[in-house]
């Protein structure tokens, strides 16, 4: 049950765009041997042309970001425990903020999640440097190595959808989405972060992610998929068998690119 509750307050970890014409009319009076003349001008501004839009060189383009994601998740718990089976639900939801730089390879991700339904807030703030992972939560500071954040980051998970071959390719209002189906080695990392612990057999399923690409580059992603997560220990009334079911939905917006921020490892 210890697992349990460390699991429940640690489910968010580090990953948890007018064009116009103008009509000008220029009235002029002229009076010549008694007789009024007018004459009109009209100049209509040619619209310009669109600039192609090219999502591998937009993400090849960023060097730092900036985003903000919500999303929503749920988690069916199923604990057995000889004949007895304990059934809890869980829905999150999660607001997070985040700025990436690669070229520095560092990171701060501030994470807000709310429990339903009894409404629980936990803050959670993530900071990257390199390899080391400082998480800061509950006044308490853990660090740790792990190198799965720079896999799992929006920007490096695009980048490794545009490897492959979307199922879908549409624009709508100037903007181009792009649909995949995500591999299960893509997508996996993460809902092993956000879901599970290092020894449950996870797998993931129906997972898809769409990408938004406008002139101005890439603006953001939305990525869905599920779990289900088994696990067998032994506790004080014998052999333990837990099972975990989950979803994800998340939608993440670019906000900037290309500004560096400072970010420095919090206290410990």
């Amino acid at each position: 049950m210890k697992k349990l509750v460390v699991l429940l307050l640690t489910l968010i970890v580090i990953s948890s765009g007018c064009i116009g014409s103008s009509t000008h009319n220029q009235p002029a009076g002229t009076q010549s041997n008694g007789t009024a003349t007018s004459t009109s001008s009209t100049t209509t501004t040619t619209p310009r042309e669109k600039t192609p839009i090219n999502p591998i060189k937009a993400i090849e383009k960023i060097k730092q970001y900036t985003y903000v994601e919500n999303a929503s998740a749920g988690l069916n718990i199923e604990i057995k425990t000889g004949n007895l089976t304990q059934q809890i639900n869980v829905s999150l939801i999660i607001e997070e903020r985040g700025y990436v730089d690669f070229e520095g390879m560092k990171a701060r991700i501030q994470t807000r999640t709310t429990t339903r339904p009894d409404n629980a807030t936990l803050n959670t703030t993530w900071v990257v440097l390199g390899r080391k992972v400082y998480v800061e939560s509950l006044g308490n500071v853990t660090i740790e190595n792990n190198t799965q954040f720079w896999r799992t980051n929006p920007v490096s998970l695009a980048r490794e959808l545009l490897k492959l071959r979307p199922i879908g390719n549409y624009t709508e209002n100037g903007t181009l989405i792009l649909v995949y189906s995500v591999p299960e080695e893509l997508v996996l990392p993460l809902a092993e972060l956000y879901f599970t612990t290092p020894e449950m057999n996870t797998t993931v399923t129906d997972a898809t992610a769409e990408l938004y690409f406008t002139e101005n580059g890439f603006v953001g992603v939305k990525l869905t998929y599920e779990i289900l997560a088994t696990t067998t220990t032994t506790g004080i009334g014998g052999e333990v068998k837990v099972k975990e079911k989950g979803f994800w939905k998340g939608t993440v917006k670019i906000t900037s690119i290309n500004k560096k921020e400072e970010v420095k490892a919090p206290s410990t």
